[in-house]
């Protein structure tokens, strides 16, 4: 199967899902698609550039410093406010949800911490439960994704980024996981890989 053929169907699979039945943007005013920085934007899993070849003009593909396997760059989608919903990188399909490696390297589907700051959903799972329904079409879009090595990876080294980002809150946010709960996070964990 072709990255383009993978990606499809994975789109497929997250196209008629969203986190709440509701629009989650109402919440916090579309915070998760605005940045007051303009080269803020959304990495795209390996290959997935192949689903941009025409890039529309309001979205715009660049290098970032991130890296995962022997050193390979990460694309980052940086989208202007005049982005078609439908066209979306994978990361915004999914968010504020995100796939997880452990250090067992077996995989799982978690609240992304890096969404913490913006999103009511990742702040307040307690209170906004994401719809089940969308949880599990991220994690089948998963199952199918973790047949790729390179796309595995990337979920490797994101995790490292997450591990460090959660250091980071416990050591400077003493009462990050104590608020968040420990137990609302496993909830959202699915099937390992």
């Amino acid at each position: 199967m072709t990255k383009r053929e993978l990606y499809e169907k994975v789109y497929d699979i997250l196209d008629k899902v969203t986190p709440l039945k509701s629009d989650c943007g109402e919440l916090c005013d579309k915070a998760c698609c605005k940045s007051p920085d303009e080269d803020a934007g959304m990495y795209l899993f390996p290959g997935e550039e192949v689903m941009y070849s025409d890039a529309p003009s309001w979205l715009k593909i660049e290098l970032s410093d991130f890296t995962y396997g022997n050193n390979k760059p990460v694309l980052i989608a940086i989208c202007s406010d005049k982005r078609q919903r439908e066209l979306r990188p994978l990361a915004c399909r999914i968010f504020p949800l995100t796939p997880y490696m452990n250090h067992n390297r077996a995989m799982s589907i978690i609240m992304d911490p890096r969404a913490v700051p913006m999103c009511p959903l990742a702040r307040q799972p307690v209170s906004y439960p994401l719809d089940e329904d969308f949880v599990d079409a991220v994690s089948k879009a998963f199952r199918l994704l973790a047949k790729d090595k390179e796309i595995l990876s990337f979920i490797s080294a994101v995790s490292g980024l997450i591990d460090e980002q959660e250091r980071l809150l416990n050591l400077f946010a003493p009462g990050y996981n104590k608020n968040r709960g420990k137990k609302q996070r496993g909830a959202i964990r699915r099937k390992r890989y």
